[in-house]
């Protein structure tokens, strides 16, 4: 099984996938721990499930993940669902309709908004506990569960410049740059 990559990435391998006219089954984790199946014959996708789910609603989820593992299996003998899966072209369509940026979800740090200044040097000051709650809070909001977890690796003893901390953040879960802007107003807001 791969390292997790992140839905624009997952993505861009279905794409490639068809593309190449890969034959074989993906099967993959997602970030809420639930497995899922496409399969492939010369490039066109013939199998979608998601845990118990099937087709089309098996590509609602899919679509949905944040994360994912992926492992490959060309040439496996792909078992027909008895469901009917939508063709190739709008499974690919309904996938990309949910990415994050057309690049790499890279956010450029000139565009970030600036946090509030604060009273005295903040290249040694601890992050007080009611700014943790303000970015957890935020954090959770924009990304999710991930964000949640996330922070709580990066709070437990934060101190020192928080833009980069909060930069830091928004990279461990793969935010957009849309996402990482709205973070960083959301913060600066409160």
């Amino acid at each position: 099984m791969s390292n997790w990559i992140l839905y624009d990435d997952f993505v861009d391998l279905v794409r490639n996938y068809h593309h190449d006219a890969y034959s074989g089954l993906i099967t993959g984790v997602s970030d809420r721990q639930h497995s899922f199946q496409i399969g492939f014959d010369q490039g066109n996708i013939v199998l979608l499930n998601y845990r118990i789910k099937k087709g089309l609603a098996a590509l609602q989820l899919i679509s949905q993940v944040e994360r994912v593992k992926i492992s490959e299996h060309a040439n496996s003998d792909i078992h027909d669902s008895g469901t009917e899966v939508p063709d190739t072209s709008t499974i690919l369509s309904r996938l990309t309709a949910n990415t994050l940026d057309d690049i790499t979800g890279k956010t450029d740090i000139s565009d970030v908004p600036a946090m509030p200044e604060t009273r005295g040097s903040s290249s040694r000051r601890l992050v007080d506990s009611g700014l943790k709650k303000i970015i957890e809070t935020a954090a959770i909001h924009h990304f999710g569960p991930i964000g949640a977890m996330v922070c709580e690796e990066h709070l437990a003893h934060a101190q020192g410049d928080v833009r980069a901390l909060m930069l830091k953040i928004a990279q461990d879960v793969g935010a957009s740059e849309a996402d990482t802007k709205a973070f960083f107003q959301m913060v600066s807001g409160s």
